[in-house]
């Protein structure tokens, strides 16, 4: 796709920090955010990318959070080392407290690793009515970002940009749609993150285990369909799985996931999604 001319004005050169990419759904946040990734990895930048919308992924599977890093490749999706962070959901409205945790998890590993830039695509929910300004002004408080990069097409944003540029708390550049974005509507949405689960679960195999050796958050419902995710000590996501039978009499489920084994799981993670094994179709519980 084709980059306009604005969006390309600026200066990549020295750049260190976070990038947070704001705007409503179907402004083309994505399209620029990669854009912004492979200009800096033209650069040979050690960059990351973080992709942070659990329901419109572009990097990971649905109900989750991606950090990437760049390997020797300049292209995109990068191909570096990869961590997972889960929301338990595919939309922040009810779940603003583990979006938070990841981007504030997942940012701090980027820097361990070496990252010289981060670019975080966040959610398209931006408005007062579900909180969405308080969420990313929340986001900016705790990352303090160098950048916010808002892509707008009137003033929907003003009740965000606008303290921010007054209090200078950080750096704002403010640019307009792509002219080719536009707003999917719910069943568009659907289609995409039945997609992404499919290509995610693709190589999944039945997995038997049982739940009372492990720590389960909040409590062990495995009901056919349920999402869940195996995390590691750290609390990032090794696996995700779908329930596909349990036995309460012994304790066991089992699992449709591409993890081969439990092994480095310390917790179990239940989800508020659902799954149609055969349609990948997903619903909130």
């Amino acid at each position: 796709m084709e980059i306009p001319v604005d969006w390309k004005t600026i200066d990549l050169e020295g750049m260190e920090g976070t990038l947070l990419v704001v705007g409503e759904p179907g402004v083309g946040k994505s399209t620029f955010a990669r854009a912004l990734y492979e200009q800096l990895r033209a650069l040979e930048r050690r960059v990351a990318f973080l992709d942070g919308d659990p329901g419109q992924s572009t990097v990971g599977p649905p109900t989750t959070m991606t950090l990437s890093l760049h390997g020797d490749e300049k292209c995109f999706p990068p191909q570096g080392a990869t961590w997972r962070w889960f929301v338990c959901s595919t939309t922040p409205a009810g779940h603003m407290l583990p979006l938070m945790v990841g981007a504030s998890r997942l940012l701090r590993r980027a820097q361990e690793s070496g990252a010289e830039v981060v670019i975080y695509d966040t959610t398209g929910l931006v408005g007062p009515a579900m909180g969405g300004d308080y969420l990313k002004m929340a986001k900016i408080d705790l990352l303090q970002p160098c950048l916010v990069v808002a892509i707008q097409r009137a003033d929907e944003l003003k009740g965000l940009l606008l303290p921010l540029k007054i209090s200078k708390r950080t750096e704002v550049r403010i640019l307009q749609p792509h002219p080719l974005a536009r707003r999917r509507d719910a069943e568009e949405r659907q289609k995409h993150r039945a997609a992404r689960y499919r290509s995610y679960f693709k190589k999944a195999k039945p997995l038997t285990l049982r739940w009372s050796s492990f720590a389960i958050f909040p409590h062990p419902t495995f009901d056919p369909g349920r999402v869940v995710a195996l995390e590691d000590d750290q609390g990032f996501t090794l696996g995700l799985g779908i329930a596909h039978d349990e036995n309460r009499r012994s304790n066991q489920v089992t699992l449709m996931t591409p993890l081969r084994s439990m092994g480095g799981v310390a917790m179990i993670r239940i989800g508020d999604v659902k799954i149609n094994a055969e349609t990948f179709r997903d619903q909130q519980i």
